[in-house]
């Protein structure tokens, strides 16, 4: 069982899905749910959070954003590189070093589907490194999850500059470490 991989209770187990469920339920409706008083749910709630069990998350909902997510699979001989360059993208969402052929997964986040083919082509395919290079757009998700953005970049390039155009993104600092 995972609860018991995780080393948690029960009602360690339940305040997490309470908040999963619902971000903004409070600690003293916790405390009702479970019989227990709200000191005791916030003591358990810190003691997750130390344990690195339950993380708070703000970000993007993608489902109301009319924004496009892709997974870009790909084989590259050094993930590890190629996650980190990604790491400065303002499109970068998430990246994973998998096993088997194509040992690398990134998520990217744009306004279009030309920023996302700009960022795969001027970044992912022209790195001689990467092979077996591979775009799915994300049509729909089961759960719905905030996407973390970092809108950094794009507010230092300032308003109407795309960190992404062909003309930038060949000589980005940030991506290509220059």
């Amino acid at each position: 069982m995972i609860i018991k991989k995780l080393g948690i209770d029960e009602k360690d187990a339940r305040i997490i899905t309470f908040f999963t469920e619902n971000p903004h339920i409070t600690q003293k409706e916790i405390a009702e749910r479970l019989g227990i008083t709200q000191p005791s749910v916030n003591t358990r709630v810190q003691n997750l959070i130390e344990k690195g069990i339950m993380k708070f998350q703000v970000g993007v909902d993608l489902s109301r954003s009319g924004l496009y997510l892709a997974r870009v699979d790909f084989t590259a001989k050094n993930a590890n590189d190629v996650i980190e360059k990604l790491r400065n993208c303002t499109f970068f969402v998430n990246g994973y070093i998998m096993s088997g052929k194509n040992n690398v997964s990134v998520f990217l986040v744009a306004e279009n589907l030309k920023k996302i083919d700009e960022i795969v082509r001027d970044v992912i395919k022209k790195d001689p490194d990467n092979s077996d290079i591979n775009v799915n757009l994300v049509v729909s998700s089961a759960i719905n999850s905030p996407v973390k953005i970092n809108f950094l970049h794009e507010l230092e390039l300032g308003d109407g500059k795309c960190p992404y155009s062909p003309e930038i993104c060949k000589d980005c600092k940030k991506v290509l470490g220059k």
